[in-house]
């Protein structure tokens, strides 16, 4: 009997079968990488040994004035006595010849030993902190006459130094400047018969000044590269050890960048920096240069917004560290700003899934109250387990849940049918992939638990459901709830393991589970009801029968309140402004260890409401007739919510804004880590990224709010509902104007007199230019929305043009912000009479004026290869295999022909229908 009872419980059960088994045992993170060969810094020992040593001190000259001291003349001194024993200590110590010889030297002793361990100490947070890395003159072995080289190369390593907080903030090739008071009184003039001078001199020189040495030493060789630059470092902490190793480059600037690359991933891990992300698993071990150099190459560039090559460097730095869930989440924040969705959902995805089995994951977040009750340390230490391992987990299990709840976003792509080639077996793998997952891990919401069919049933209940677009909607916001339910729950333990102020806020994550999911869960059961529609044969009742679609089946996993409140929530679409401001008042309002409200508490309460407005604020059927969207009819009552709505979302923004100010954004707020202010962050990411904000934007308080905060200085017109494609758009066109433009005007350089090149360097400059036509047609059949393609077109013009040219003309261009656009606008596109539609008809037709204008490159493609056969590549070669050199007349007529072909391309791209317009450094008016 109770056989039979364990087995109809396991089938109640949602856990996988791989839960019950004995293994496979929890993962632990025991690594096996080398350490690393400089010396572990350890501060806190030394810091002891000072305290106890400074102490003992103070005890002796204490005792020492106790001894000369009557009762009589400590009247009126209590509280300062033994401050005052002290000081008379020091002046019997040193200043009265009536102390014993032995007692001076007991003084003097304990401070010689109180000193050289603070100095100890000192030396060692040096290196820890880190401090200043003390960077020697560079010797030039190449060239020993020529000591400017080894000035400016010694400035640029300093430079590159200065940009991880390795080094101060300083370039010059002279001394570091002071870092203390100490060494500001040791450079004094020289005055040997004052000891008051001559004291702090000591001192300054005993003091230490920097946990780290660099030497180096510029060396050349005839081996191509060429040009190198011998470095070692060492290290003054514990036993002084050092490393060393010459790194080689095409040029100097190139063999300095990879010096300082390499000199930065060997201190880093020895210091309190690689207690953050991305570099805890590297703590104390040999930190791969390659990666390093990857990350912050990428990084550079995710803060430049070339967003396309910052991917491309992503992706170098996870072949590296494959097992890096932060450098995936910066991944996965590059995707979304790309419009790339479902690959960033796929991102979070798998970054889930490298700490722990599925089979685990699965079966916490389907853990039910009377399962912790049963097992009451079972759970916390596996949960305080995972989070030590992996500080990011809680941020990382909130931007995979908030991927989930932009389901209208995620679904088109899930969906769409637009993909072609290589970027379209992409997108079926990923939805193959989740598919899969999502079947193993959201079964439960599908299943009333009534028998053992039920789960088989449900299994291929939520297989059907992923395959239409209103129920994948809806299975998608139902998975976002559950674990929102589980993270609140979780992140309760994430205060014993992670610091405060490193997790994501339990205020938020309760106004993300109470209020902002069920909103969205509200609005896609609404949607699906309102099309009245059989979607892969499930009838509209299954979802949204009287019991608010299949969330009973949530029941039992939550708590009684909790399931009520959800159920009023998601039941009250569209929700009354009165009762939204009271779910958002009880969802913030102040419990036991929290603090006020914080920037990203107004911005998440002004998102609800903003979304709120989807349920007032529908999208109408656009006109042909007029060209524009007539007006949605509408009641006085629910225009009345929709100002409402709006009014308290933009008096919410304002407070964001206020709080915010222009301190450096934390890493929940925006999904990336940049070190921007919170304000600009907070501006790009209110106008143009978050789906929460769409309605809003179209409004007229919104546009107000532009021109009290942003100040444009400009006229200020509708937004659209989803700036993504526009902004791809815009950019795909300059992306391909510049680096057309740039192609062009190389190949007139190439065959302006006097003539630099040979045959066989015309052969190889025609060979990377047939690859780059070659790369072009294929993006033109894609449209340039494959970002891949994108980032090999940038690399090959990169590589046939001059670096120097490149940099002055900022290419790769910026994926550029919705307020750098320069959109022709209509006349009579501003009259309030006007409707969102309108704006929305001319960003849409925008986008497929560029999409036409790719495509027509691409048509064009095949006949400019065909007309530059003559004297192509295949005619130089059979030249140069048969000894023949070819006339030069010849050779520039082939690069003349190139050049007006790249013109040609430039031409079709040269409309001004969309334009970005940057600041261009070089136009700056600057002081006379």
């Amino acid at each position: 009997m109770d056989n039979r009872r364990a087995a109809a419980e396991r089938w109640e059960d949602p856990r996988p079968e791989s839960w019950w088994a004995r293994y496979p045992h929890r993962i632990t993170n025991r690594g096996h990488e080398p350490s690393s060969p400089l010396p572990i810094p350890r501060p806190n020992g030394w810091r002891r040994l000072g305290i106890a040593s400074t102490l003992l001190l103070l005890s002796a000259l204490w005792h020492l004035g106790r001894d000369t001291e009557t009762l009589a003349s400590r009247d009126g001194w209590t509280f300062f006595e033994p401050l005052r024993l002290v000081l008379i200590g020091v002046a019997r110590a040193f200043g009265s010849p009536h102390t014993d010889l032995w007692r001076r030297l007991w003084v003097l002793i304990l401070f010689v030993v109180a000193f050289a361990t603070w100095c100890r100490f000192y030396r060692e947070w040096l290196a820890y902190r880190p401090g200043a890395v003390d960077v020697r003159e560079f010797d030039n072995a190449a060239d020993p006459k020529d000591t400017g080289r080894a000035a400016y190369l010694k400035s640029r390593f300093c430079r590159q130094l200065a940009s991880t907080s390795i080094y101060p903030p300083y370039a010059g090739p002279a001394a570091v400047p002071p870092q203390n008071f100490l060494v500001v009184l040791g450079e004094s003039p020289e005055t040997l018969t004052n000891p008051l001078a001559v004291l702090p001199k000591v001192m300054a020189r005993l003091w230490p000044q920097s946990g780290y040495l660099i030497r180096a030493t510029l060396q050349e060789r005839k081996q191509e590269p060429g040009c190198g630059l011998s470095v070692t470092v060492t290290s003054f902490a514990g036993g002084t050890g050092s490393a060393t190793t010459t790194e080689w480059g095409a040029t100097w600037e190139d063999a300095t960048c990879k010096a300082a690359y390499w000199a930065m991933a060997k201190i880093l891990p020895m210091t309190r920096l690689a207690r953050v992300a991305p570099w805890r698993p590297w703590r104390h071990r040999d930190l791969p240069t390659g990666l390093f150099e990857a990350y912050n190459e990428a990084k550079k560039r995710h803060d430049e917004r070339r967003l396309d090559d910052a991917l491309w460097w992503y992706r170098e730095a996870l072949r590296l560290d494959p097992f890096n869930s932060d450098i995936r989440m910066m991944v996965a924040s590059v995707q979304e700003d790309l419009g790339l969705f479902l690959a960033a959902l796929d991102t979070y995805h798998g970054a889930l899934c490298l700490g722990e089995l599925e089979s685990r994951y699965a079966a916490s977040l389907w853990t039910r109250r009377r399962d912790r009750w049963r097992h009451p340390f079972r759970y916390p230490v596996a949960m305080l387990s995972a989070i030590s391992r992996r500080r990011e987990l809680i941020r990382l299990r909130y931007q995979y849940a908030k991927t989930l709840a932009y389901s209208e976003r995620t679904v088109e792509d899930w969906f769409a049918t637009d993909a072609v080639g290589e970027r379209r077996v992409l997108r079926d793998q990923i939805r193959d992939r989740l598919t899969a997952a999502f079947v193993d891990r959201y079964w439960p919401v599908l299943s009333p638990f009534r028998n053992a069919a039920d789960r088989a049933e449900a299994y291929e209940r939520t297989r059907t459901a992923l395959e239409a677009v209103a129920t994948a909607r809806v299975l998608f916001n139902l998975a976002a709830l559950q674990e929102f339910h589980r993270l609140y729950q979780d992140s309760a333990l994430a205060w014993w393991v992670v610091p405060r102020g490193s997790t994501v806020n339990r205020r938020l994550l309760r106004l993300a589970r109470d209020v902002w999911a069920p909103l969205r869960l509200g609005r896609a059961l609404h949607d699906l009801t309102q099309d009245r529609l059989t979607a892969a044969g499930l009838t509209v009742d299954w979802f949204t029968g009287g019991q608010v679609g299949d969330l009973p089946n949530l029941r039992r996993w939550w708590s009684r309140r909790r399931y009520r409140r959800t159920e009023t929530m998601v039941r009250g679409w569209p929700v009354q402004p009165e009762r939204l401001r009271d779910a958002i008042g009880r969802a913030q309002r102040r419990r036991l260890g929290t603090g006020r409200l914080d920037y990203l508490d107004y911005y998440a309460a002004a998102a609800v409401y903003s979304y709120a407005l989807y349920g007032y604020v529908p999208v109408p059927p656009p006109s042909p007739a007029a060209e524009l969207a007539p007006a949605p009819p509408a009641g006085l009552e629910d225009d009345r919510r929709r100002r409402s709505l709006t009014g308290y979302a933009v008096i919410e923004l304002q407070a964001a804004m206020a709080s915010a100010g222009s301190r450096p954004a934390a890493q929940v707020s925006l999904q990336t880590t940049t070190q921007t202010g919170v304000a600009s962050r907070l501006r790009s990411w209110i106008g143009s990224s978050d789906p929460d904000f769409g309605r809003l934007r179209g409004s007229d308080e919104f546009r107000f709010l532009q021109l009290d905060l942003y100040q444009p200085m400009r006229s200020v017109w509708r937004r659209p509902e989803n700036v993504t494609r526009i902004r791809i758009a815009a950019y795909v066109k300059k992306l391909l104007h510049d680096g057309a433009g740039l192609l062009e005007r190389n190949w007139h350089r190439r065959c302006a007199p006097p003539w630099r090149g040979d045959v066989h360097d015309m052969i190889e400059w025609l060979d990377l230019d047939n690859r780059t036509w070659r790369l072009l047609g294929k993006m033109a059949e894609d449209r340039a929305w494959y970002w891949l393609h994108r980032a090999q077109f940038c690399r090959l013009v990169t590589e046939a043009v001059d670096l120097v040219r490149v940099a002055d003309l900022r290419f790769p261009p910026p994926v550029p912000t919705f307020d750098e656009l320069v959109i022709e606008v209509p006349d009579g596109l501003e009259s309030p009479l006007r409707r969102d539609g309108a704006v929305e008809k001319r960003v849409a037709d925008l986008t497929a004026h560029v999409d036409e204008i790719v495509q027509q490159i691409g048509r064009v493609t095949a006949e400019l290869s065909a007309a530059s056969a003559e004297l192509g590549l295949g005619a130089l070669r059979r030249l140069d295999a048969d000894g023949d050199q070819p006339d030069l007349t010849s050779l520039r007529e082939v690069c003349s022909r190139r050049a007006a072909h790249w013109q040609r391309v430039v031409d079709l791209l040269s409309d001004d229908r969309l334009r970005v317009e940057f600041i261009d450094p070089e136009h700056i008016q600057l002081e006379p």
